[in-house]
């Protein structure tokens, strides 16, 4: 029966994440805005103000440009937990923008689905560099159901995760990853679905990235978070 309820939360949160590729790819266009040329796709790409600012993954720099942010304001308890099964899933993403919909879709359950209630706490990956965020994210995770993780591709922040995640992960319910470094992605967990061996057989991807890892440093990591925010715009 838990597992049951467990199957149909995480199916609801995975589908609100929906909107982590519809805010890259929908983008609201007024009628009285004047249409602009396209742009050839051959010619240099950049980045809105606001996502350069976002990228700040060197160990050197600022620190991370999420630190001084608060994840409790992402905290969401149920108000009402009498006779409901109680869930809590903990999710770590890219940016702020893709926690709307997992807080859309936990309030979304609170509010229309009768005998569950699940509590939702977010982190977005950059808050990680902080110490205290990260022991927050580890208390988190030790009392969680669930984990979630989306588009986790600064190496040293993705160690952080599955030092935090894979000493719980045969307690968690279920773990789900999206598109991540490989260690993480070897987290994913769904009923007797795992990705425990991912890696294990010779990979032409898996050796060209550790190649450009070793070749570029963390400007390979860096050129990975652009292709991933930039390449939606150009299709």
């Amino acid at each position: 029966m838990a597992r049951g309820i467990t199957s149909l939360v995480v199916s609801a949160l995975i589908a609100g994440t929906s909107a982590f590729q519809s805010s890259w790819t929908q983008r609201a266009v007024s009628p009285s805005r004047v249409a602009m040329p396209r742009r050839s796709i051959l010619a240099p790409t950049m980045m809105a103000p606001t996502d350069e600012a976002l990228l700040d993954t060197g160990a050197g720099g600022r620190g991370g440009m999420f630190t001084s942010s608060n994840p409790e304001d992402r905290r969401i308890v149920p108000a009402d937990k009498t006779g409901k099964e109680t869930f809590k899933v903990v999710y770590v993403v890219l940016e702020s923008q893709y926690q709307a919909s997992m807080s859309k879709a936990a309030m979304s359950i609170n509010s229309k689905q009768k005998g569950v209630a699940v509590e939702v706490v977010g982190y977005l990956l950059e808050e990680l560099r902080d110490e205290g965020n990260l022991a927050k994210f580890k208390a988190d995770v030790e009392t969680a159901n669930v984990f979630i993780g989306s588009l986790i591709f600064v190496q040293e922040l993705a160690e952080k995760v599955v030092e935090v995640v894979e000493p719980m992960r045969d307690k968690l319910d279920a773990v789900v990853v999206f598109p991540s470094m490989p260690e993480v992605m070897r987290l994913n967990k769904v009923g007797s679905f795992t990705m425990a061996n991912l890696g294990q057989s010779k990979s032409i991807v898996a050796d060209f990235m550790k190649s450009k890892k070793k070749q570029d440093g963390s400007s390979f990591e860096e050129g990975m978070l652009k292709l991933l925010r930039t390449l939606p715009k150009v299709l």
